[in-house]
């Protein structure tokens, strides 16, 4: 009995780690909340299920600082910046819904010539929008994201 308890205990203690190891913590003097971003999300832009196998699966890193933020993809994917696994970005400003950010070696510009910055809003627990900050305050693109697992 007493070996089947300390099995019981270990196994309990083991899943406790592994749950707070995926915990990120939170940067210092960044009022989003990056728990809200945890776990595998996917972007959709069509009636297909966002979580779908086949549809690319993102995961978002953030610095220690609050400063940067690493989008890490399942697999290698071709996105308008090239092909890539992963993309780093600059984190402009926050509110606690939503990030500003530019992504490292941005081309695209606006119309004024500066580089384009995206608004991420957490629109509900699990959904998040994009707009690109030159837009008007209202628009946003097609893409959904949605969070498939934690």
């Amino acid at each position: 009995m007493r070996l089947i308890v300390l099995g019981m205990f270990t196994v309990a203690w083991s899943l406790f780690v592994a749950a707070c190891a995926t915990i990120a913590p939170q940067p210092s003097g960044l009022p989003f909340q990056v728990d809200q971003l945890s776990g595998w999300w996917a972007e959709s832009y069509s009636p297909q299920p966002a979580c779908d196998p086949s549809n690319l699966r993102v995961r978002h890193v953030f610095s220690e600082d609050g400063k940067r933020l690493e989008i890490i993809f399942d697999r290698p994917w071709r996105t308008e910046l090239g092909m890539a696994e992963k993309f780093g970005a600059t984190i402009l400003s926050a509110t606690d819904r939503t990030l500003v950010i530019r992504y490292d070696g941005e081309t695209r510009r606006t119309r004024n010539g500066q580089p384009v910055e995206w608004e991420m809003s957490i629109a509900a627990p699990g959904v998040y929008r994009w707009r690109e900050t030159s837009w008007d305050p209202t628009a946003v693109n097609t893409v959904v994201g949605i969070r498939c697992s934690n």
